[in-house]
């Protein structure tokens, strides 16, 4: 029977399907995403053993296809260790995620903010403010290029009825200000992409948010609720004091090839 990292592990992989194609193997799932090949979020490898990750890496280093691409990410949900990193040629970018999990009951124990309004982007008008308020989030760190078409790309799923992933919208009067990612994979709900404008942060709308969609899981009999943030995101704090707890974590490692 399998315990509930497990069951988030395999939810995550069932969410990355969503938007990419997945070849699989022994020991790794390579996951392809051709509309937007430089989303390395939806271009990777996971790494599933506890073994060979340094022989992977580096075979996948001295491809072609991979030095044509300009780069290579790797994901593992087993540690890293410092001595197996030094055996790399190209030092890579790491960054490790936690898998925060909530017992969706929980969402009577939220306040929030009661100007806020959440809706699901099932129509044209909130999925235009819901790209628009991505779009504005995220140019700074993007460029404005890069985030148009990764939101873009990720509305045509959006659109898709056939697609668990939905997309929620959070207004302050008329104005939309945040969104976030919910899908439900048979008895888990997984929350992803969560984000709000600068600033409206720290005045409860995230809270509000997150007892929506809290709220919506547990009266579809869903018990079970995680997101994934990076270890020193500053909403930790915020995810922390709605009752979420650290279950797992995950290793990203990005490498960048001159080419």
């Amino acid at each position: 029977m399998k315990n509930l990292i497990d069951k988030l592990q395999d939810t995550e992989i069932d969410y990355i399907k969503m938007f990419s194609e997945v070849v699989e193997s022994d020991h790794t799932l390579t996951f392809t995403n051709s509309a937007i090949p430089d989303m390395y979020t939806h271009n990777f490898t996971l790494y599933k053993s506890k073994e060979g990750l340094v022989e992977y890496i580096l075979n996948e280093l001295d491809k072609e296809e991979t030095k044509a691409k300009g780069f290579f990410r790797v994901e593992t949900y087993h540690s890293v260790s410092e001595t197996l990193l030094e055996n790399l040629p190209i030092k890579p970018e790491i960054c490790i995620y936690n898998f925060l999990y909530i017992n969706t009951n929980k969402y009577n124990e939220l306040n929030g903010n009661p100007e806020c309004k959440i809706l699901c982007a099932d129509t044209k008008q909130v999925l235009d403010d819901g790209i628009n308020v991505d779009i504005a989030v995220n140019t700074e760190g993007m460029g404005l290029d890069f985030a148009q078409r990764r939101i873009n790309g990720q509305a045509s799923v959006y659109r898709n009825n056939d697609k668990a992933v939905q997309l929620f919208v959070c207004y302050s009067g008329e104005t939309a200000i945040g969104n976030i990612e919910y899908m439900q994979s048979q008895e888990i709900v997984k929350m992803e992409d969560f984000d709000i404008l600068e600033a409206y942060q720290r005045k409860g709308f995230g809270t509000s948010v997150l007892k929506h969609l809290l709220e919506k899981a547990f009266h579809n009999n869903i018990e079970h609720a995680y997101l994934i943030t990076e270890s020193d995101n500053t909403a930790m704090e915020m995810y922390e004091k709605c009752g979420f707890e650290k279950v797992g974590e995950k290793t990203e490692l990005l490498f960048f090839l001159k080419n």
